[in-house]
């Protein structure tokens, strides 16, 4: 399988891949540590899933054969067709629409070849780049929920007037800094109607 656009290929995961990943250059955001914080074991948006499942992990590379990112699917549940996005791109390539454009391609693979209806994802609300992103495909928000930050975060950039508009994401919970997370969720038709604003927006 191998799915192309403008500027992106997408395969399947190789077992050399872990290496290439582990090559990319560190990211110097000082609000990355938030991105992957676990989610609590509540919300109505985890009844249906199939925990076993196994996650299923896919390739993003440049034009040039350079990999860029990767996408993943984990609590697949084959039975309702659903799963939850994972999707991280190394720090040389964030922000330059690459992710936006591989996951447009991804989810005509999701919807179309593997016969998914839905697909579920949380996000850090301060990770607006992200954000805007997962909007500009259609998704929707549907949830929220509070994270506990952890000490690798450094709160103190908090007090920095870059991150200003930031705080309102923040609040104190017993002595814990915590973060809020967006729960956002695309259905197929759905996909389709956005697929076509997609495309003129694109040139596609």
């Amino acid at each position: 399988m191998v799915l192309r656009s403008a500027r992106t290929l997408i395969r399947a995961w190789q077992r050399h891949d872990d290496d290439l990943v582990a090559e990319w250059p560190p990211y110097f955001d000082p609000l990355e540590p938030l991105w992957n914080l676990p989610r609590q074991s509540s919300g109505d948006w985890y009844s249906g899933f199939d925990f076993g499942s196994m996650r299923r992990t896919w390739a993003v590379e440049d034009l040039s054969g350079h990999l860029m990112g990767r996408i993943s699917l984990r609590e697949v549940d084959e039975k309702v067709g659903r799963a939850r996005l994972g999707i991280t791109f190394g720090a040389p390539y964030v922000g330059k629409g690459f992710g936006t454009e591989a996951l447009a391609t991804f989810l005509d693979y999701y919807f179309s070849q593997l016969g998914f209806t839905t697909m579920v994802l949380d996000v850090a609300a301060p990770n607006e780049r992200a954000v805007r992103s997962y909007e500009h495909l259609g998704f929707e928000h549907i949830d929220t929920d509070w994270r506990a930050t952890t000490s690798i975060f450094d709160r103190r950039i908090l007090q920095n007037l870059r991150y200003a508009t930031l705080r309102r994401f923040f609040r104190e919970e017993n002595n814990r800094l915590m973060v809020l997370f967006y729960e956002m969720e695309l259905t197929r038709q759905a996909w389709q109607a956005q697929r076509r604003q997609y495309s003129r927006r694109n040139g596609g």
